[in-house]
């Protein structure tokens, strides 16, 4: 029989046998299919590949053959990959085979051969000198066919060097060091494994710098005796915004809506707080940034930055920015009950029923360049509301300044002071303190969740008891009544103070989550300096503010890392395997005040945001203080849990400066003044901590529940 050329890519006519180099056509009836070419290698047992094939055939392509026809469908019981390149850029064989049009098992024509030679000409033109594809008979009585693919890679001969072009931003010393790790083997000639080595590298060098898109483009040079690599470094062309609203569909699923203009957040104030300059290369943290940078605002409920490649022109990128706003006008209501415990269990009683809770008004673009007002008002007794009416009124305009917001807000808050209490139950009264008056101050954002604020604070501050009535001293119970000797709450002596500061907050923040928990480092610092001169009259008279004249800071320092000692998470366990790292938290914080404060900005430890297994305030108030912590985690999503598994330690002293404290309330309510625990616990349901705590002075623990991250 003649043989001809292969479906898609045959090569010269030639003996048509099965398993031999010729190739057969595909729809010819091969005349011998039982001789075997010596030339070829050696086929499987004849048996063996009729069990093989068996599984393939379908009851259609069982038709029983007639004299010089075959019968059934043409099908492809097997795809042979030959001359296929290993190397790390190009698929595996394995997936080569399943990006086929022709797969084994399944009916092909002539037109899958073609798709297929075109789609590997075209994909890997760069690799491959040249592509055959071939179609054999398996036997002589069906049309089950072997399908064999080969290819003949790129070997260039006569190359003396290789260069780099168009790498602007990679130095010489890289570049050199580049091409010395990827020089060949045989002098004078390159092949596609060596190509991809310095792709590779080079590829890798940027990615390692956030610059993922510049890359090597393309290959030439070879016809005059160089190996040159053409780098191609994109940059920023046009940055756009579109605006989307999740709405229900019909069928219970939601349709994402694109529109052009927006209702609250213009679209040149998004581009403006995301950064993005044209003619810039595009950094990976540009993208964090610009979503840091446009969160400020408040306005947003989800932002996505997608950065493309123009397809005109590779050496451009087009950012486009994916947004949903808030609603322009919301109302939010919260309601909640609390409940006295006996024991273990709520006791119900009539008050209990009556709930307090929140009512929170939201206006958006007010003035049309996204202004917002916000009103709160909360209450613990909604059936009377003004015995303990909280307010906040709050504006923000959130492109003041590139980057930077300006806001004010009126407030009235009332919470109870962790100074003046006792760790004997029942001991001390509480004592609240109710704080009225109004806040300005600047916020500016840079890069992954970095701020500076500076904000100027001028309120009245009033310590009470539970009815409202003012309070002057701390007091405790002796011998049956309140002893009012206690320390003074205010620094005016009469329970009320009014202060002027300012305030300076600056946050440094590179933590990220990696499938659930955090890494990075995270550095805080906040300074209040009380702006309060008083002048002296005579005869016990004074004018100016009560509020003192101090300088109070606090520094912060936590760093999340990867337990030492263990092995470190690799990409393909964060990226495939989806699994979060073993963590180590440390942390520490410290604090100091010089001049006169009153009892309300006083330092506070003990609790479940200070030294876990105390209560609020439980260890003492001081004038300086240093607190220490470490934690470690194992998320239990790497074993098909949920949560998040810890256990910690962590200590706090006031460093001996609580006798400097106006009245010296750590003595005088018998606070030990430092403390240590230990303990564990579980984080599930996002952010809800259940966790044992051991309080080392009393050698007791106790279980809690708390809400909010620790650190």
């Amino acid at each position: 029989g003649r043989g001809g050329g292969g479906g898609g890519g045959g090569g010269d006519g030639g003996d048509g046998i099965p398993g031999g180099e010729g190739s057969q056509p595909l729809y010819d009836i091969a005349e011998d299919a039982e001789e075997v070419s010596d030339e070829t290698a050696t086929p499987e047992p004849e048996q063996k590949q009729e069990d093989a094939w068996k599984e393939l055939v379908t009851p259609s392509d069982e038709i029983e053959a007639e004299e010089g026809e075959r019968s059934g469908t043409n099908r492809c019981v097997e795809v042979v990959v030959e001359g296929w390149p290993q190397v790390g850029s190009l698929p595996s064989e394995t997936e080569l085979k399943d990006m086929l049009n022709v797969q084994e098992g399944h009916i092909f024509g002539y037109q899958d051969i073609v798709d297929d030679r075109r789609l590997l000409e075209k994909q890997y033109d760069e690799y491959i000198a040249s592509v055959q594809i071939s179609t054999e008979f398996v036997d002589n009585k069906s049309n089950h066919q072997r399908v064999r693919y080969k290819f003949k890679p790129y070997v260039y001969s006569g190359i003396d060097e290789i260069s780099i072009k168009g790498a602007t931003l990679m130095p010489a010393a890289a570049q050199e060091a580049i091409i010395k790790s990827c020089l060949p083997e045989d002098v004078y000639k390159v092949d596609i494994g060596v190509m991809d080595k310095v792709r590779a590298k080079i590829e890798k060098w940027y990615q390692d710098r956030g610059l993922p898109f510049c890359y090597v483009g393309y290959f030439d040079g070879m016809d005059e005796g160089s190996l040159r690599a053409n780098v191609i470094e994109a940059k920023i062309n046009d940055v756009g915004v579109k605006y989307t609203k999740t709405r229900l569909a019909g069928n219970d699923s939601d349709d994402e809506v694109m529109y052009s203009e927006g209702e609250v957040v213009p679209a040149e104030r998004i581009v403006q707080s995301a950064g993005f300059k044209k003619g810039e290369h595009y950094h990976i943290d540009d993208g964090y940034d610009a979503m840091n940078n446009i969160y400020a605002c408040g306005l947003l409920d989800d932002i996505n930055i997608e950065p493309e490649q123009d397809l005109m022109d590779p050496s451009k990128i087009n950012v486009r920015i994916k947004v949903e706003e808030t609603e322009p006008r919301s109302m939010e209501l919260d309601l909640d009950w609390s409940f006295q415990m006996k024991g273990p269990v709520p006791q119900l009683s009539r008050q209990a029923l009556i709930p307090g809770g929140s009512v929170e008004i939201n206006h958006g673009n007010l003035f049309g360049d996204s202004q917002s007002l916000s009103v709160s008002l909360s209450s613990s007794d909604w059936r009377s509301p003004g015995a303990d009416l909280g307010f906040q009124m709050s504006y923000t305009e959130p492109f003041y300044a590139p980057n930077t917001s300006r806001n004010a807000q009126v407030f009235n808050t009332r919470k109870m002071s962790p100074v003046f209490t006792s760790p004997v139950e029942n001991e001390a009264p509480p004592v609240f303190v109710d704080r009225l008056g109004a806040k300005a101050w600047t916020s500016h954002t840079g890069g992954q969740d970095n701020k500076v604020e500076h904000a100027l604070i001028f309120q009245q501050v009033t310590t009470c008891d539970e009815n409202g009535q003012t309070v002057d001293k701390g007091t405790k119970a002796a011998r049956g009544y309140y002893a009012e000797s206690g320390p003074p709450t205010t620094l005016s002596g009469n329970g009320k103070d009014l202060s002027l500061s300012y305030q300076h907050f600056t946050a440094l923040d590179n933590v990220q989550f990696v499938n659930g928990n955090q890494l990075g480092t995270r550095m805080l610092f906040q300074v209040d300096q009380g702006l309060n001169p008083r002048i002296p009259l005579g005869k016990g008279r004074s004018i100016g503010l009560s509020g003192g004249l101090y300088n109070k800071c606090q520094v912060t320092f936590t760093k999340f890392m990867q337990m030492p000692f263990l092995p470190k998470l690799t990409e393909d366990n964060v990226w495939v395997d989806r699994k979060a790292p073993n963590t180590l938290v440390a942390h520490a914080r410290a604090g100091n005040c010089i001049g006169d404060m009153g009892s309300y900005d006083y330092f506070s430890l003990g609790g479940p945001y200070s030294v876990r297994g105390y209560g609020y305030g439980e260890l003492g108030a001081a004038r300086r203080f240093l607190e220490t912590a470490l934690e470690a985690r194992v998320p239990l999503r790497n074993y098909g849990l949920p949560g998040i598994a810890y256990a910690f330690t962590e200590y706090g002293s006031d460093l001996g400066s609580a006798r400097g404290l106006e009245g010296n309330p750590t003595e005088y309510y018998r606070k030990p003044g430092r403390g240590l625990s230990y303990g564990a616990g579980i984080k599930l349901l996002g952010a809800c901590r259940f966790e044992y705590a051991r309080d080392c002075n009393a050698g007791t623990g106790a279980m809690f529940v708390n809400w909010g991250e620790r650190f």
